[in-house]
């Protein structure tokens, strides 16, 4: 990109380089230049320094009495701050108009971005939407703004100059919902994060138990069931679980994750989490919620931690419904992982005691999972859909099931 405007994101997901929609974030904005770019953080909570893009200006902005969304009055909290969102819009008119912003950038969670979308209708400046989950449908309020919610969404939808949604289920999805395209921006890795010298020394051989890794936070209620059943049916083979990510030992022990075959590994930073993968792990886990009230993000999110697992050069084992992005994913890239499409302890036992006793599929599993991680998931595969929408003019009507073109002549991945 020739000529960066001056970009002002306002919203709830901090950014900053941790993991879900915050290292999505963080991840497309690391090479824009600091000067031109401008953050709000107006959610629950703010990045921590240590974590923040260099040289970039950071304005907290928290949203009044968060505290109320971890109690019973959640979903009036939810319908006060969603009615109070373009009111709210007032509180960031100092910075908007020291920064004065050429574009605004945005992801549809929470409150703050409906802040974001009233100031830039007022200003008349450019709105792009990142689509990381589904809102409309997800977001708990008292009775009766079902209808509302996704009538705000869909207006804000079809007026943004941009709308990257997360996933070509998403993009397809939210087309027939409101009547536009949406241009496809899958979750990235960092920038320089890239492996093609094959799966690990490990699969020459080692002497430690069959090890799956998981990489991430336990953010669904199904989570913590999928991840309890994965540490039983290690046991079949001898293995255990390690997981990455911010758990920690009392809240293992609270959510029923601290048995003996179960190994916490911290929150690491992308390239120091891979090389741990690459080191300790013979295989890696991805679990998505069979909970009917997660169906609906199920089907249009997508998981993040691909883009870093498809990296390490391990097996994937994917365990979700068969109408989970990921499943369909999988499906339309065949050979890319095992998959365990129903909730069934013994089923997940069998796939794993397969995948433990066959080394050969193991590295077939691996080698695929790179080749098509690198087609999907590069940083400058990325950065080609977010740029091309930043220089768009006016709105963007792309084909909804069209994905990154990687760097390097990388075809569309079909």
């Amino acid at each position: 990109m020739n000529d960066f405007s001056r970009l002002l994101y306002i919203g709830d997901v901090p950014v900053e380089t941790s993991y879900h929609g915050s290292a999505l974030l963080y991840r497309l904005l690391e090479t824009y230049p600091a000067g031109q770019l401008g953050i709000i953080e107006a959610g629950m909570s703010a990045s921590l320094p240590e974590r923040r893009l260099a040289g970039v200006n950071y304005h907290s902005a928290p949203i009044p009495l968060s505290r109320l969304q971890t109690t019973r009055f959640a979903p009036w909290y939810a319908a006060a701050s969603l009615m109070w969102a373009s009111r709210r819009a007032a509180h960031f008119n100092e910075v908007v108009k020291r920064f004065r912003p050429e574009a605004f950038l945005t992801v549809t969670h929470g409150y703050s971005w409906l802040s974001a979308a009233t100031i830039a209708g007022r200003l008349c400046v450019p709105l792009h939407l990142v689509c990381h989950d589904e809102w409309a449908r997800t977001l708990v309020t008292v009775g009766g703004l079902e209808g509302w919610k996704d009538r705000v969404f869909g207006k804000h939808y079809r007026a943004a100059a941009s709308r990257l949604c997360v996933s070509p289920f998403m993009a397809r999805d939210y087309e027939r919902r409101y009547g536009v395209g949406g241009s496809v921006l899958y979750p990235s890795r960092a920038a320089g994060v890239e492996y093609r010298g094959g799966p690990p020394k490990r699969f020459d051989g080692h002497a430690g138990p069959f090890t799956i890794a998981f990489a991430g936070t336990i953010n669904s209620a199904g989570m913590v069931p999928a991840l309890k059943l994965l540490a039983e049916s290690l046991r079949e083979v001898r293995g255990k679980l390690v997981i990455f990510g911010p758990l920690d030992q009392a809240q293992a022990r609270v959510s029923g994750l601290a048995a003996d075959n179960i190994e916490l590994g911290g929150l690491l930073p992308s390239a120091k989490l891979i090389e741990e993968l690459r080191d300790k792990a013979d295989a890696l886990f991805v679990p998505m919620s069979f909970d009917a009230e997660d169906r609906a993000n199920m089907e249009i999110s997508f998981p993040s931690k691909l883009t870093d697992y498809t990296a390490v050069g391990l097996p994937l084992l994917i365990y979700g419904p068969p109408y989970c992005s990921a499943v369909r994913w999988v499906n339309e890239n065949n050979g890319v992982a095992v998959v365990v499409a129903e909730e069934n302890g013994a089923v997940l036992s069998g796939a794993i005691t397969q995948l433990a006793a066959d080394p050969v599929h193991q590295r077939n599993l691996a080698e695929k999972a790179l080749e098509v991680g690198h087609r999907y998931f590069t940083h400058a595969a990325a950065l080609e859909v977010f740029h091309a929408a930043l220089r768009s003019p006016s709105q963007t009507t792309r084909d909804p099931g069209a994905t990154a073109l990687a760097a390097g002549g990388i075809a569309r991945p079909r």
